[in-house]
């Protein structure tokens, strides 16, 4: 069983190591938890081993094997991991999964997403998203996604969207509607802000 700490909170400290225990509050330069769960988690550089957090800030932040319901970077890596909101400007993950997220750049590979919010470029192999929603290009490759709003599409092969608005497609696809659907894309623009709507109210 982990060892429960109640406070341990250090602003001062350059490094902070902690091994199976439970934490509230953290805050240093460097961060690494292992086998842990903690409240709070402030640092320019985060690690987490196998644990798990409720918040967690940091300029770079890794998460392998290990879950948080809310994170927030500049790059963000999640590796065999799970995450409930993510706001990053490069997010990547493998084999995880997510809820929601807010990015600049987005890679999955092997991993689900719900929703995300992008105003880059968004990479999928052989991933699965609900609904991306993006300025930039999205790359899918044997991968799948509900509703897909983008600049440029790319994709590969085995894809497959229900619905899908871009300004060019490039490659094979599956997909129930199409751009030239002009029904299709104002009933899409209302599902989707709807739908993203109510998900930040959820999940805030």
């Amino acid at each position: 069983m982990a060892e429960k700490l109640e406070n341990h909170t250090s602003a001062e400290d350059s490094e902070i190591l902690v091994k199976g225990k439970q934490v509230s509050n953290i805050e240093a330069e460097r961060v690494t938890l292992r086998h842990c769960q903690a409240s709070n988690v402030k640092a320019n550089t985060v690690v987490l081993s196998q644990s798990g957090v409720d918040t967690l800030t940091g300029q770079t932040v890794s998460l392998r094997q290990a879950g948080a319901q809310s994170v927030k970077g500049q790059t963000v890596t999640v590796s065999q991991g799970g995450v409930l909101q993510a706001k990053a400007d490069n997010l990547s993950l493998e084999q995880s999964g997510l809820v929601f997220a807010e990015t600049q750049e987005l890679n999955l590979k092997g991993s689900m997403a719900g929703a995300v919010l992008a105003s880059g470029n968004v990479t999928l192999t052989q991933s699965a998203t609900r609904l991306i929603a993006t300025r930039g290009n999205v790359n899918l490759d044997q991968s799948g996604t509900g509703v897909l709003l983008a600049g440029n599409v790319k994709t590969g092969d085995n894809t497959g969207m229900i619905l899908v608005i871009a300004g060019r497609i490039d490659g094979n696809v599956n997909a129930v509607f199409g751009p030239a659907s002009s029904a299709a894309f104002g009933a899409a623009f209302a599902i989707v802000f709807a739908f993203i709507l109510w998900l930040r109210r959820v999940i805030r």
